[in-house]
């Protein structure tokens, strides 16, 4: 790590710290990644879920890409390309909304990420905003740590994907779950680009699925026959609401967008688009 040169802190959370850094030897801008957790081997560090995932998922010009894996101490460095900012920063500095071209470049790219990810085996699982990294023109997914493989057996923790983006399937214990949890948060993006504020922002759990039930209208057999199944395993019952035309919500929107948005957030997980046909 002596080749680095420590910047400024731009991240922190449960799992460790970010730096902004620089290569002394080359000049470079780099994101160091220090995670808290202790790695003995360098076995152990290769099957780190982000480190193997994005090793596999190398060269995308919509994922983030991971430079180098330093152990140190027991301690494991992931050294990252530096990027401008995370596309929650950069709508909480614009002081005016994206056109509907700027949202349709910014989201083609997040499909893009999106549809390699799934292509190679893995779901993020924790799509949202300050996980999406931006320089320039250029959007790429971040923050794998939470990501799953797509054969994985379940059962799934529940304990994933910010609240505001997390999908129903997931508040509802669904045991198993798929890509299409990452296709609904960029469904709840896509919205929030168009609004320049949060789809869902609730407070809990139950805050949220009401404020879902608000917009998408309450589920019946014929929308979503499981997630009731799933609603009834844990004693929830859904809030009483008709739901609201995405035309009504995004009256801005073309209705190819309003269209897309409307089959990304619908109830049943089966109805999403994958990655590739949102493209």
């Amino acid at each position: 790590m002596e080749k680095y040169e420590r910047i400024m802190e731009i991240g922190r959370g449960s799992y460790g710290v970010v730096w902004k850094a620089m290569n002394k030897q080359t000049g470079e801008v780099v994101a160091i990644k220090k995670l808290l957790e202790e790695y003995h081997t360098a076995e152990e560090c290769m099957n780190l879920i982000e480190v193997k995932s994005l090793i596999k998922m190398a060269n995308h010009p919509n994922i983030v890409k991971l430079k180098e894996v330093i152990r140190e101490n027991n301690t494991l460095f992931l050294i990252f390309e530096c990027m401008e900012c995370d596309l929650y920063k950069l709508m909480v500095a614009r002081m005016k909304r994206f056109s509907e071209t700027e949202i349709r470049n910014l989201c083609f790219q997040i499909f893009q990420g999106l549809a390699h990810m799934h292509k190679k085996g893995y779901f993020h699982r924790d799509l949202k905003p300050g996980n999406l990294l931006v320089s320039k023109n250029t959007v790429k997914i971040g923050d794998l740590g939470m990501a799953r493989e797509t054969n994985g057996k379940p059962p799934y923790t529940q304990n994933v994907t910010t609240l505001w983006y997390r999908a129903p399937e997931v508040f509802l214990r669904s045991s198993f779950y798929n890509s299409s949890v990452d296709m609904w948060a960029a469904g709840a993006i896509m919205v929030e680009l168009f609004t320049n504020r949060p789809l869902f922002q609730g407070s809990s759990e139950a805050d949220v699925m009401h404020k879902i039930c608000r917009v998408l209208g309450t589920p019946t057999e014929s929308t979503w026959f499981s997630g009731l199944d799933l609603a009834e395993n844990i004693s929830y019952r859904f809030p009483d609401f008709p739901g609201v035309r995405f035309s009504e919500l995004l009256p801005n929107a073309s209705s190819d967008a309003v269209n897309l948005i409307a089959s990304l957030l619908s109830w049943c997980p089966c109805e999403r688009p994958t990655a590739m046909q949102a493209l």
